[in-house]
């Protein structure tokens, strides 16, 4: 439920602060989040204000050239943030791993699969790059990535599986997503969050991406429309339900939802396309 509560000056720098933390973040997106979050007046007018304010004070660096602009925070914003204490809220973490690794290695030798384990990962990097998100670490075999904005993050997840199936080294790949709030300490993030998004990661099979329910309820106005990638470039992805399902190391279950590209004779006979109004 959106705060009723009038939202301070100081309350939302901060706010943008932590989103811009995470990855790119376009003035617009800024606005709709806070109309989320947030019930107060002006709100596109306090926004920018409050953008141009961190900009001036060197928190935030201006990325967006024409149109209207997007924000990535300086290592001065995130410091400023590691002194307050703050954790992002309704932050996305992507976990990805190659498939099969070891037996790269052994068909390609050492040399051989180095190359081609940089070349997955030139393509992982450039899709999260266009969708602005931010790669905090490489796993050796998989990245951790976060996004502000759940959408874009699946936007993302599903763009990287289509990349890296039209690719010539034809490495598969596993995608697992999942939302809430991050503990953030020097630069990484901890928290039954990012288990959560790993523990997904590691059900998932080759194509797949597999989120958990938060995500695709964050998702499903865009899932609705039938617009963003993967839902209208990506004609044929397919959604499966999973229900409520165990991960390592986790109390209770979670709902959770796999995606998986076409392919020929489908797992699930009763899985539907990702069109517009699939749920």
């Amino acid at each position: 439920m959106p705060s009723t509560r009038n939202l301070t000056t100081a309350e939302l720098l901060l706010e943008l602060l932590e989103l811009a933390s995470l990855g790119e973040l376009p003035a617009d997106q800024a606005v709709r989040q806070m109309r989320r979050s947030h019930r107060f007046t002006r709100v596109a007018t306090r926004v920018d204000q409050a953008l141009a304010s961190l900009e001036q004070e060197g928190l935030l660096t201006r990325t967006g050239s024409t149109g209207r602009p997007a924000y990535r925070v300086t290592e001065s914003g995130l410091d400023a943030l590691e002194r307050q204490g703050r954790y992002p809220a309704g932050a996305a973490v992507i976990f990805t791993d190659i498939v099969g690794s070891t037996g790269m290695i052994a068909e390609f030798g050492e040399d051989g699969a180095h190359q081609r384990r940089q070349r997955h990962f030139a393509l992982l990097h450039e899709a999260v790059a266009s969708r602005g998100g931010r790669v905090v670490k490489n796993l050796g075999d998989g990245l951790m990535i976060v996004f502000a904005d759940p959408t874009a993050a699946l936007d993302c997840a599903l763009a990287m599986q289509r990349d890296v199936a039209a690719d010539a080294d034809r490495l598969g790949l596993r995608v697992g997503l999942h939302a809430g709030e991050l503990l953030r300490e020097e630069g990484d993030f901890f928290g039954s969050t990012v288990i959560v998004a790993q523990r997904l990661c590691e059900r998932a099979e080759s194509g797949q991406v597999i989120v958990s329910e938060d995500v695709q309820v964050a998702a499903g106005d865009r899932l609705g429309a039938g617009v963003g990638v993967g839902f209208g470039a990506g004609v044929g992805t397919r959604m499966f339900e999973l229900g409520q399902i165990d991960l390592k190391g986790l109390r209770d279950p979670i709902g959770a939802y796999a995606f998986e590209l076409p392919t020929p004779g489908p797992r699930d006979p009763e899985s539907q396309p990702l069109t517009a109004g699939a749920s």
